[in-house]
């Protein structure tokens, strides 16, 4: 099934493959959990950028392997790359 998602003010869009009933993790993490954010996590054959790549600024923190990204005008963080 095919999902597309994007941040808040929509000039970043992107669309993700996913089975029909996905497995949704809670992450322990203090950015994740202050905001509630949940996961979907799928390979990155499975998620496609459609727009707003210029708009995006990345945050790490901790091990500083995952790459949270975060759009410039709205500050929504519409995905990320877990560790």
């Amino acid at each position: 099934m095919k999902y597309q998602g994007s941040c808040h003010c929509g000039a970043v869009r992107f669309e993700v493959e996913s089975p029909d009933d996905p497995e949704i993790e809670n992450c322990n993490c203090s950015i994740c959990s202050k905001s509630g954010y949940l996961h979907l996590i799928v390979p990155k054959r499975d998620f496609t950028l459609l727009c707003g790549e210029e708009d995006l600024i990345t945050y790490r923190f901790n091990s500083n392997i995952a790459q949270h990204y975060f759009c410039r005008t709205c500050g929504i963080k519409p995905f990320y790359i877990p560790r």
